[in-house]
């Protein structure tokens, strides 16, 4: 299994990645990229901080196990 604070260090860079992404073209960029890719790219960051919040509960309640 993965080190839980690489996997966590992992997640952060994706979601910075695509916050640095929505900067550079999103809706207040200058040339912002069609709504549908923003769209995903919004969904994307969503998606890994709902996976980071659950795996940090999960490693939480791994921890009260032991």
């Amino acid at each position: 299994m993965t080190d839980p604070a690489e996997m966590i260090a992992w997640l952060d860079r994706r979601i910075a990645s695509a916050m640095t992404w929505l900067d550079d073209h999103g809706h207040g960029s200058k040339k912002p990229r069609p709504e549908n890719e923003i769209a995903t790219k919004e969904y994307d960051i969503a998606r890994f901080e709902e996976i980071k919040a659950a795996y940090l509960k999960a490693l939480e309640r791994r921890g009260q196990a032991a």
